[in-house]
């Protein structure tokens, strides 16, 4: 699998998230800020249902 990730510099996003994550982890409003900074918004997609119910996956809570 190749992932394209832009515009450029997203990757400070994941580093972000990494600084957070080794304090333990982090409450949603932190998440939500970090990931507003980046110009990134957290939504479901619409085939995410289906997945988590033919998988037997347990979603994150948030």
């Amino acid at each position: 699998m190749i992932e394209v990730i832009s515009p450029a510099g997203f990757e400070h996003f994941f580093w972000g998230m990494a600084n957070q994550l080794e304090a333990g982890l982090p409450d949603p409003e932190t998440v939500q800020k970090l990931a507003a900074h980046f110009g990134l918004r957290f939504a479901e997609a619409p085939w995410l249902p289906d997945i988590i119910a033919r998988y037997n996956l347990t979603p994150p809570r948030m």
